[in-house]
């Protein structure tokens, strides 16, 4: 009778300690993720609900998406966000929502606004730098842009990893916008590993020679149109594009959403860094095309 009793205790202790972390993490400010609908369309609704609760309990806060439509205007944008929450932590805005930023920020001054760039740059909006007290000019968000040069290097080191054993050149598509020293990074991740393999850069792939002998191919914004061809040869994909709906030639996906920024964000955030720089995650799709060797290099890389 004692022992059932004693057992009676400890799970009843064990409910109210757990009903209390539910309270307290439920009762903290939620972190706000804008996205548009055409976005979540790519990313997954059930990725984005998973990386959302995956975030919640590794911040220890809840994480919430705002979804606005795709014609959403700028001024619809700060009563969505409060609809959901008037006083959050903090808000991440995609740099596309920079505009609808500064007027969310005029209408809640005492709420911490980040901007995520991605791989382009992107106008300052006109209230974007303030002034404090010590006549300081600092950025009045915080801005955090993907790490272009860093994606590059390591989308080179994962190329070359597949290079040095399926043998054959790599042939990167990226946007025009995208500076010299990412393709630099790139030329040096490869050479690296693989300082015998040329790597071609493409803006387009209406310069490209399908017949170069080839063992992978890099999208960075660019020569969408490959897929056709449907070559068998191992694509690595910059995209936000939820794997389980990558082309089949797909074997890594590099992405730079919200969800793969908010950890990073967070350790920003603590700092009080107004700016940074933020990683993007590798995912490998598909393993099955590599080698032990190759794996365990990709698998470095995360």
């Amino acid at each position: 009778m004692k022992k059932k009793s004693r057992h009676l205790i400890i799970l009843s202790g064990l409910f109210l300690t757990a009903l209390a972390v539910y309270v307290i993490f439920s009762l903290r400010a939620p972190v706000i993720i804008l996205v548009e609908q055409s976005f979540i369309n790519l990313y997954g609704e059930k990725r984005a609900k998973r990386e959302s609760l995956r975030s919640s309990i590794t911040l220890f806060r809840p994480v919430k998406t705002v979804t606005v439509a795709n014609d959403a205007g700028d001024d619809i944008v700060p009563y969505a966000i409060n609809e959901v929450s008037l006083k959050p932590f903090y808000v991440l805005f995609p740099s596309r929502f920079i505009r609808s930023a500064g007027i969310y920020n005029e209408l809640n001054p005492g709420t911490r606004i980040v901007i995520l760039e991605g791989r382009l740059p992107v106008d300052r909006p006109a209230n974007y730098f303030r002034q404090t007290d010590q006549n300081i000019i600092s950025p009045a968000y915080f801005l955090y842009k993907t790490d272009i040069e860093a994606d590059f290097y390591r989308a080179g080191l994962a190329a070359a990893a597949i290079a040095s054993v399926n043998e054959g050149n790599i042939a990167v598509f990226h946007d025009s916008r995208i500076d010299r020293q990412a393709r630099t990074a790139f030329s040096r991740g490869v050479e690296e590993l693989a300082p015998t393999v040329r790597a071609a850069f493409f803006t387009s792939i209406t310069g490209f020679n399908d017949t170069e002998d080839l063992s992978c191919v890099v999208l960075a914004g660019a020569g969408s149109d490959y897929f056709d061809k449907k070559s068998g040869i191992p694509v690595i994909l910059f995209s936000w594009l939820d794997p389980s709906l990558a082309p089949v030639d797909t074997v890594i996906v590099i992405d730079d959403s919200p969800w793969a920024a908010i950890l990073q964000v967070a350790g920003f955030l603590a700092e009080e860094d107004r700016e940074g720089l933020i990683k993007s995650n590798f995912t490998i799709v598909n393993d099955k095309v590599f080698n032990r060797e190759i794996l365990r290099k990709l698998r470095k890389m995360h």
